[in-house]
């Protein structure tokens, strides 16, 4: 699974979100622009170079973040950009006072863009929060904390549900833009827009799966450490049972992963598909031993052995795995 690899293709959904120069023939129209601190005109460029910037600077934060050098935090710092756009909004507010009918409408559809870009800020806040989480599962795996490795990924979890619901707002927000208001500007494209709401919406859709089959994951371990334990007791039917628990949960994480492939964006479909293959393992594996294990209580130690070669064989299978179903 390389989350790093993932990052740079989230990146790069807001790459094509581009509101440069979105209002550079704002004032050719009936008005004339005193070029006055409280003209309309005046207040709809400064909140169009405003709204620039922000767009500029969100950009450059989600490069560095989800760089693929980056050994940092995956969080964005968004106060910035979020003052940028309360400043466009300010101007865009005082710029109605004397507004024409037409300013008034560019008036509108920029505060629209301005709300909708707020809506795109909160969606990747609280996805770089969630792939945080996501580094901290890795490293409770590390350690074999389970228990810790399973909260960390429900946290993930609710970050992940955030920036969904986020991005519900967004895709409303984004509906209610007139961006005919915004007068014949190459710049403001809706598809290009459009464009960037599908990639994040699938890029949701993703991560919401590695998410849950990563707590699905962390929660096999617990049994089948329970059940490692009971093994070397000779507590052997309590073993049988824990690795049986185990298999029922990695089995849910491979299907969690494995109905994703499919519909997946493209650049995550492989990441997919080695986390199905490892999952699939890990439950055949926790199969075997449950039947060695089973074997064991009835005394058939050979049988009993087999089946724990057998199980060996099945979690290596894969070219790697995140946990290694190891019996020593």
């Amino acid at each position: 699974m390389n989350r790093r690899r993932m990052l740079s293709a989230i990146g790069g959904s807001v790459a094509t979100l581009s509101l440069a120069g979105c209002l550079s023939d704002s004032g050719d129209d009936d008005s004339t622009s005193t070029d006055g601190e409280d003209d309309p005109v005046t207040l709809i460029e400064s909140a169009d170079e405003t709204l620039n910037a922000a767009v500029d600077d969100f950009e450059s934060a989600i490069d560095e973040s989800g760089g693929p050098l980056n050994d940092g935090s995956y969080a964005i710092e968004t106060k910035p950009i979020e003052a940028q756009i309360s400043e466009a909004e300010n101007d865009l507010s005082a710029a109605r006072d004397g507004a024409t009918d037409d300013q008034l409408a560019t008036i509108g559809a920029l505060e629209d863009v301005a709300d909708f870009l707020r809506d795109f800020v909160d969606v990747f806040s609280a996805l770089g929060d969630a792939m945080n989480e996501l580094d901290t599962w890795e490293q409770y795996l590390d350690q074999e904390r389970w228990g810790d490795a399973v909260s960390s990924a429900e946290r993930a979890e609710s970050y992940n549900d955030d920036a969904m619901d986020s991005a519900t707002v967004a895709r409303s927000t984004f509906d209610d833009i007139d961006t005919t208001a915004l007068g014949a500007v190459d710049e403001v494209d809706r598809a290009e827009m459009e464009v960037a709401l599908e990639e994040i919406e699938d890029v949701l859709s993703v991560t919401d799966v590695l998410f849950t089959g990563s707590r699905q994951m962390a929660e096999g371990m617990l049994p089948f450490t329970d059940a490692v334990d009971a093994l070397e007791a000779e507590r052997y039917n309590t073993a049988a049972s824990e690795f049986s628990s185990a298999a029922d949960t990695f089995n849910s994480a491979y299907t969690t992963f494995n109905e994703a492939e499919s519909d997946a964006p493209a650049e995550f479909r492989s990441d997919l598909i080695d986390l199905s293959c490892q999952m699939n393992a890990l439950k055949d594996a926790a199969e075997y031993y449950a039947s060695g294990a089973e074997e064991y209580a009835d005394g058939n130690y050979s049988s009993g052995d087999s089946y724990f070669s057998q199980g060996e064989t099945a979690a290596n299978r894969c070219d790697s795995n995140d946990v290694a179903l190891s019996m020593n």
